[in-house]
Parts: C-alpha cells; structure tokens; sequence
C-alpha cells in the first residue's frame, strides 16, 4: 500500500504565492512613490521653503548675533539646483508614501508571522514610528539649526568666505535627521531586549559608563567634527539610554511575570 500524502496547510502560502504577493507589493508600492514624486514636484516652492527652514532658522541666528548673513544656498555643478530639487520631491515622496508601502510590506511579512508574533509587532510598531518621527523633528528643528549656527561661525569671517553648497546641505540634513530618528529608537530596542531574554536590565545598567563612551565616539563618528553637534547628538542618546532602562525594568516584570 502506497503511504496517503499528508493534506497541505491551507494557512501556509506556497514560495509561488509569496513571489506573487511580493510582486504585487513592490508594484503597488512603486506606484504610490511615483505618484507622489510628481506631486512633489509640483509642490516644489513650498517643500524647498520647508527644507530650507533650518538654513534659514540658522542664518537669523547668525545675524542676532552679530555675524554676517551668509545668504542663500550655492549651486556650483550646472546640475546641481535640478538634482536638489528632484532629491527634495523623493524625499516627499517617500515620507507621505510611507503608508502605502510599509502597509504593503505588513501585508507580505504577516503571513509567516505566528499570532504572538504579529500581536508584538502590532503592538510595538506604533510606538517605534512615533519614536523615529520623533528624532527626525528634533534632528530638523533643534540639532541642524545649531550645528549649522556653529560651523558657520566657528572661524572668523575675515579668514574664511562661509558658502554651503544645495547639495551638501541637503545630505546633512538628510544623515542627521535619519540618524536621530534612528538614535530615538534606542530604548525600544533595550526594552524588546529584555523583553525576550536577550540581556538582563542589571547587565544594561552595569555597562552604563562604556554605553555613554560608546555614545560619544559614535556621535564623533555620524557628525560632522565640531563639538557642539556631537553633544547635540550624544546628549539625546544618554537621556535616552536612562529611558531605556525604565522601559526595561518594566520588561523585566512583565516577563517574569509569564515565567
């Protein structure tokens, strides 16, 4: 007699199907960020008025002071003002596409979660969108002002002509908003991880003094080499840390809790 074939788990996708969905994700997805591109682009005046709110928050700063106004934004490349302007419109599209796309990135991953695993993340995921949000409007209205304040004036304007360029402005802007939005995550990631049993709250608490070295090199590191950045950058991330360890405290009870 020939062994009976087991039924197959209705519940489980083929890798056929996940190929599709996967597909039909990126498609979608593709879609959505085109779309906005092009409104974007059609936005292009107020969006530059909001990407450039920093350089002119850090200008007027300047100019209370008493330092000398150092203007607008420079183009040096032919090209450069168009490319800045097509970068501007894909961050627009991108930050108001976010829903639609990791919307569709929830659809795909959810079918291979187990149902204690899709709660967790239902549960986390706001408070880790929140969290990034969060750095990223920090890093835009409070550390790039500052910084910019700083390395503007940090040398004497009979010594060197200030001048920044479209393009360099807009990959500080960009690095520093993404890396803050990233550093705010921090106790997230120290409560999840006490949450599972990575790592003890003691053994956080224990390592708080490499944790704040650690900081400080890393904000040298992700910076720009000027001081007052990187404690802007380091400063967040120690009060941060200090965060993390009430949130891992609480972890550690719900977890022994379940035990």
């Amino acid at each position: 007699m020939s062994a009976e074939t087991p039924p197959a788990d209705e519940g489980r996708m083929t890798l056929r199907e996940h190929l599709e969905e996967l597909r039909s994700c990126l498609i979608k997805s593709t879609i959505a960020v085109l779309v906005l591109f092009g409104v974007g682009l059609s936005l292009k005046s107020r969006l530059l008025d909001v990407i450039l709110l920093p350089w002119n928050m850090a200008r007027e700063s300047i100019v209370a002071g008493g330092g000398t106004d150092p203007g607008v934004l420079l183009q040096i490349e032919p090209a450069e003002q168009i490319v800045f302007v097509m970068k501007v419109a894909l961050a627009f599209a991108l930050v108001f596409g976010s829903p639609v796309y990791l919307g569709q990135v929830w659809k795909f991953i959810v079918s291979g979660l187990l149902p204690h695993e899709k709660k967790a993340v239902q549960r986390s995921f706001p408070l880790a969108l929140l969290m990034f949000v969060s750095g990223m409007v920090f890093g835009y209205l409070v550390l790039l002002p500052i910084g910019l304040d700083f390395m503007m004036t940090v040398v004497g304007e009979d010594q060197i002509a200030s001048g920044v360029t479209v393009s360099n402005y807009f990959g500080l802007l960009v690095s520093l908003t993404l890396l803050l939005g990233a550093v705010f995550e921090l106790p997230l990631l120290m409560w999840v991880a006490v949450r599972i049993g990575v790592i003890e709250r003691e053994t956080l608490a224990g390592s708080r003094r490499v944790a704040i070295v650690c900081m400080l090199i890393f904000s040298s590191l992700m910076t720009p080499p000027d001081i007052i950045t990187q404690l802007l950058v380091s400063g967040p991330m120690i009060v941060l840390y200090e965060l993390g360890l009430l949130m891992a405290r609480k972890a550690e009870t719900a977890r022994d809790k379940e035990i």
